[in-house]
């Protein structure tokens, strides 16, 4: 399988899409300055305890409280050492660290090794009181009306390696199937000098040389140990560490030789990616290209169409059905309908393939949108337990190639489908959008950001074409601010003419969400 890693850095912002054949399959998108918060390690302190629900809340300096439960509590002097029985999770096979980016990966770790036992130290309320100052790494952003969800199980994750210091265990990616390598990779981490804490093989360690598991492991103790000295250093609440931005997280999280082309259209993006995976990866710093053509990087390759058709609802399928997807606070929804694709004569085979054609795309959608948490989905009825069968398996094995955390539950007679997937942060419809202050918040509209990035790509498109010619946008206020920041960061990277050629004028007679472009 061919795959390739686009990242574009326009108008204060970072885009990253990854193809796979040719097709985009994931979509990230980051503000310069916000790295967003999981991953990240604060010293946080105790504002209220829950017996009841044996919970606490945390005051981590988000604006919300942060939510932080028993069994992911450890205070200094308690070592639980044993990963929880029901965490799926034993020596040969711990953790499932495969997300694209740490925040997906690490926490997925987390989760599947998360030790449970903590609990059995004794209730919350014996071991924590309202103001205490405590070390957490945020798992989970806040997402809706709920606070970031944190945890005292620190995971630290490397390019071959995550590492837990409050554990002693040591284990290998379940993703990583072959005996003879899990056998050398046992080796290898048995090898790794005595220390506190624990390791987890990632699948970019498949293959990988017993040196480079060494140096991983000594930085990600060193790590450590300079967050520990921070901590110590301050008082609650404060922030003690931040993951790496987005560009750089990308990279260390590559697949070892799963990415073909590395392109980036920003030249000095270009050189610390080249100098980051050089020592980093430097197989992979040999496939880093800088883009030259005339056209954006990311319209070139048509991700800006794919980032608008993200942000609807109904998706087409080639057969000419269709999807209908739904997000709300507590689930996912999706519908499958047969639209205009009316087959031949047995229904029955039309359902099949159209319910085959939807299970691929749906999986795909999932990484695309990003969207995680409970997910319903609704196939079209089918009668034949076969049908239902061969629909189902078609899923699972689409979704084997998203590296988040999946786990499908069952088709149901009525063609119901739940499923769960690993969901840390908001998706990208919600990092584009904001609520729409047009209909009082029922729907949503792009943000200022968004509509200044679709703005600046068609001005840099339709310049050369216009020799001296003057540009005025036209944009709704809440948008000009975003725009003239994102021309200012655009004429110093790209076309120093642009501040001269192009004004930017307020109307708020245009939608939040459009703008006009006019030559003069």
């Amino acid at each position: 399988m061919s795959s390739e890693l686009l990242v574009s850095r326009l108008g204060g912002m970072t885009w990253a899409a990854l193809r796979e054949n040719g097709a985009t399959v994931e979509l990230r998108v980051e503000r310069e300055g916000d790295r967003g918060a999981v991953g990240r390690i604060v010293k946080g302190r105790v504002t209220r305890v829950l017996p009841g629900i044996q919970s606490a809340f945390l005051d981590v300096g988000s604006g919300r409280d942060a939510f932080l439960y028993v069994g992911d509590l450890v205070l200094p002097g308690e070592s639980p050492s044993e990963p929880p029985v029901e965490a799926d999770v034993d020596l040969a096979a711990a953790g499932d660290d495969d997300g694209e980016e740490s925040e997906e990966g690490e926490d997925a770790v987390r989760e599947g090794s998360r030790p449970r036992p903590a609990a059995r130290m004794g209730p919350i309320e014996d071991r924590l009181k309202d103001g205490r100052e405590i070390l957490v790494q945020v798992a989970r952003e806040g997402i809706g009306t709920k606070g970031a969800r944190v945890t005292c199980f620190v995971a630290l994750p490397g390019r071959y390696l995550v590492y837990m210091p409050q554990l002693a265990f040591r284990g290998i990616s379940r993703k990583i199937g072959d005996a003879d390598e899990r056998s050398r990779l046992h080796a290898v981490l048995d090898a790794l000098p005595a220390s506190s804490g624990g390791f987890i093989v990632r699948t970019a360690g498949e293959g990988a040389d017993e040196s480079a598991f060494r140096a991983d492991a000594a930085m990600l103790r060193a790590e450590w140990e300079a967050i520990q000295v921070r901590a110590a250093a301050c008082h609650a609440p404060s922030v003690v560490h931040t993951e790496l931005d987005l560009l750089l997280r990308l990279l260390r999280d590559a697949p070892r030789e799963g990415l073909d082309r590395i392109v980036l259209d920003d030249p000095d993006y270009h050189d610390r990616a080249i100098a980051y995976l050089s020592a980093l990866a430097p197989t992979l710093a040999g496939r880093v290209r800088l883009h030259a053509g005339p056209a954006p990087l990311l319209e070139s390759h048509g991700i800006d169409q794919e980032i608008e058709k993200a942000l609807r609802p109904k998706v087409w399928l080639r057969s000419g059905g269709y999807l209908v997807i739904q997000q709300t606070e507590a689930l996912v929804s999706i519908d499958v309908n047969t639209g205009k694709f009316v087959g031949a004569s047995r229904p029955e085979e039309t359902v099949l393939r159209t319910n085959l054609e939807a299970a691929a795309e749906i999986a795909r959608q999932l990484r695309l949108r990003d969207l995680g948490g409970i997910i319903v989905v609704d196939f079209i009825d089918m009668e034949s337990p076969e049908n239902r069968k061969q629909v189902l398996d078609a899923l699972e094995e689409a979704l084997r190639r998203d590296r988040a955390r999946t786990k499908v539950v069952g088709l149901s007679e009525l063609g119901l489908v739940q499923l769960t997937r690993k969901r840390t942060r908001p998706g990208v419809g919600a990092s584009l959008t904001r609520s729409c202050p047009l209909c009082g918040g029922h729907g949503r509209v792009k943000a200022p950001e968004t509509v200044a990035r679709e703005a600046l790509s068609e001005i840099l498109r339709l310049l050369p074409g216009l020799e001296e010619q003057a540009v005025v946008v036209r944009v709704h206020p809440d948008t000009a601010s975003a725009l003239r920041l994102a021309l200012e960061t655009a004429g110093s990277l790209l076309e120093p003419a642009l501040a001269v050629r192009v004004r930017v004028e307020e109307d708020p007679a245009v939608r939040p969400d459009r703008f006009d472009v006019l030559a003069f």
